[in-house]
């Protein structure tokens, strides 16, 4: 056999693979450049790492609560407790003629409205016939509270919002809508008001 000069020559036979290209030189890295100085402040505190809290919102039940401790209120409580001659601070109910100037209803009619919507069946509420069930708070003592279902302001406007439509303060009541006119709510109110 000849010899040749080719290096592939040797592969040309079948079953034989020809080598690799030699492979391109690699650049070989330059002395490396000044980096540009990084704004750093030494005083500011190190972020805290995430938390469990912090993936998860609150409940619209919760968001409502903390809009409800803030101090906005305290305003018009204060202008309302004052104006109820004590409501709300001295923990006692109104008289009949205080409650009826204070909500605009008649507290004798709200007391048989009490009864005809069944607000007996889940509420212990003094006067009424039969009203001595523990399913809802019981309504004892009303004008001397300082919130309405845990979220409200204590005052007469809020209390008639919340006998009309409980469903559209607090999605999440157990407490239902009973169809209450605004006339029927100040009614109801004004009863409530009454009570010691």
């Amino acid at each position: 056999m000849t010899e040749s000069n080719d290096p592939t020559a040797l592969f040309a036979s079948p079953g034989r693979v020809p080598p690799p290209a030699p492979a391109a030189p690699v650049p070989q890295p330059s002395a490396p450049e000044a980096m540009p100085p990084v704004a750093w402040d030494a005083t500011a505190a190190p972020a805290a790492a995430p938390t469990r809290n912090d993936y998860l919102s609150p409940s619209p039940r919760a968001q409502r609560a903390r809009r409800g401790l803030s101090a906005w209120w305290l305003v018009p409580l204060a202008v309302v407790s004052l104006a109820a001659g004590g409501c709300g601070v001295e923990g006692r109910g109104l008289g009949r003629e205080e409650a009826a100037l204070l909500t605009g209803g008649d507290p004798v009619e709200g007391q048989r409205l009490l009864r005809a919507y069944g607000c007996w069946t889940c509420h212990t509420i003094p006067g009424v016939p039969g009203a001595d069930t523990r399913v809802g708070p019981p309504l004892v003592g009303v004008a001397g509270r300082m919130y309405i279902a845990g979220l409200l302001a204590n005052n007469p406007e809020n209390l008639i919002r919340w006998i009309e439509d409980p469903t559209a303060i607090d999605s999440l009541t157990a407490m239902p809508d009973v169809g209450a006119t605004t006339a029927e709510a100040r009614d109801i109110a004004a009863y409530l008001y009454t009570l010691r």
